[in-house]
């Protein structure tokens, strides 16, 4: 059996690549069960707080209501889990998918629209500088049909 160190720059990059996650995704910092609304509150360390109705949540829609008050988030904030029933719901896969039936079509489609338009390299960046000087990106030639 082989042991492979690591050295400090591919710890260095692993701690990089960690912190870029952690930036990208949504993560929570505390979780509970509000029985009043029978829903789950999620706040993000982002301070940004959700109440999602429990019937939306498919994993917990059959919970008892006393085990939802034993929610609880994993070390770092990615996920939320009822250990007892082996529940584990990851806080950024959820939001993906309730945020957007929860709010109006149109919405949704400009957050999407407006994220979708943006340079995401130094390469994209400078290219979409240059076609901007030239009056915009090329159109593409048209076919002659014959």
């Amino acid at each position: 059996m082989s042991s492979h160190g690591i050295t400090d720059a591919e710890f260095a990059a692993a701690l990089a690549a960690g912190r870029v996650e952690a930036e990208a995704e949504i993560r929570a910092q505390t979780v509970r069960y509000v029985a009043d609304r029978d829903s789950i509150e999620i706040v993000t360390t982002r301070n940004a707080g959700f109440l999602i109705p429990r019937h939306r949540i498919g994993a917990l829609q059959d919970v008892p209501v006393e085990d939802l008050a034993k929610l609880e988030i994993w070390p770092d904030g990615s996920a939320i889990e009822l250990e007892d029933r082996d529940i584990h719901i990851s806080v950024d896969g959820l939001m993906t998918a309730i945020l957007p039936a929860m709010l109006p079509t149109r919405t949704v489609a400009a957050i999407f629209a407006s994220r979708g338009g943006k340079a995401t390299s130094g390469a994209k960046r400078i290219s979409a500088q240059k076609n901007g000087r030239k009056g915009g990106r090329p159109r593409k030639a048209r076919k002659a049909i014959a």
